[in-house]
């Protein structure tokens, strides 16, 4: 485990009602808080209520998103940490908390992830962190299973070769210098697997 992401009991409540009140469609929000030495706080979660939502993706109307950010910069207090989404069973395939090609396209370094996968609940099983880092449990009809993910420093590859001279060509008659950012290209972002924890969550149902 690279981090951890330590979830307050309100960020919690909004993140997990946000995932079931859009069941079967996902969900999708802004987490609040600020970062400590290997360690981010998420303080609070907000789930956009506009966004066109379907089976697997959701859409933010350009609008409301700039309504939302004019807000959110006049509150320095609470920093911008990354987004939450979920993700539903379809068809008898088990949702998985994981992150998507297309999750990866929007998301920085410097953010953090959480996907909270949505299934039908089988039985009542108190919440709890697991082997992989992720924390579920049941709450009414589902079972959630919350993740958290962060990206590795992007690593860049080493200098292209410069490209070959062809018949007729030399090195006085044409450029071969080519532009840094060129030939340094970037590698594909690792995504690094962060612990979740809220001791809010791991008590629900250890009673009942």
């Amino acid at each position: 485990m690279n981090r951890e992401i330590y979830i307050s009991d309100q960020a919690f409540l909004a993140i997990v009602f946000a995932a079931a009140e859009v069941y079967r469609r996902e969900s999708y929000g802004l987490l609040f808080g600020y970062a400590l030495p290997g360690k981010t706080i998420v303080s609070g979660a907000l789930a956009y209520q506009t966004a066109e939502r379907r089976f697997s993706e959701v859409s933010l109307f350009e609008r409301e998103n700039k309504v939302i950010q004019s807000i959110i910069a006049r509150f320095p207090k609470h920093e911008y940490l990354g987004e939450f989404h979920s993700h539903a069973d379809y068809r008898g395939r088990e949702a998985q908390a994981a992150l998507t090609d297309d999750d990866l396209l929007d998301m920085h370094e410097s953010e953090i992830a959480i996907v909270v996968a949505v299934n039908p609940r089988r039985r009542n099983v108190p919440w709890a962190a697991n082997a992989d880092g992720s924390l579920s449990g049941t709450l009414g009809s589902w079972r959630f299973t919350i993740a958290g993910f962060t990206l590795a420093p992007t690593r860049l590859s080493k200098p292209a070769d410069k490209p070959p001279l062809h018949r007729g060509e030399s090195a006085g008659c044409r450029s071969l210098r080519v532009p840094r950012s060129e030939f340094r290209v970037a590698s594909r972002p690792r995504i690094l697997r962060a612990r979740v924890s809220c001791p809010y969550a791991v008590g629900l149902l250890r009673n009942a």
